[in-house]
């Protein structure tokens, strides 16, 4: 269940730290410790994860959802 692998890893800033991102689990883990607001597309891209890991949606779809999340929270470079 864990080693869920997104199609390619995502590297994640944030004003402390930065973090690879590589499987479904580790973006799991990274949305409990969100460092920025939760809205929409953290909610998202949270579901879509817990999906993910359920078989109920694609790696891929995942990812993208993750990708929008941190991209809205200025958390991608």
């Amino acid at each position: 269940m864990s080693e869920i692998r997104f199609p390619s890893p995502i590297r994640v800033f944030s004003p402390e730290s930065s973090l690879i991102v590589s499987t479904v689990w580790e973006a799991v883990e990274y949305l409990k410790r969100w460092p920025s607001k939760r809205g929409r597309h953290y909610r998202v891209a949270r579901q879509h994860c817990l999906d993910a890991l359920d078989g109920l949606r694609s790696p891929r779809a995942a990812q993208a959802s993750f990708i929008t999340a941190a991209k809205t929270a200025g958390l991608l470079l």
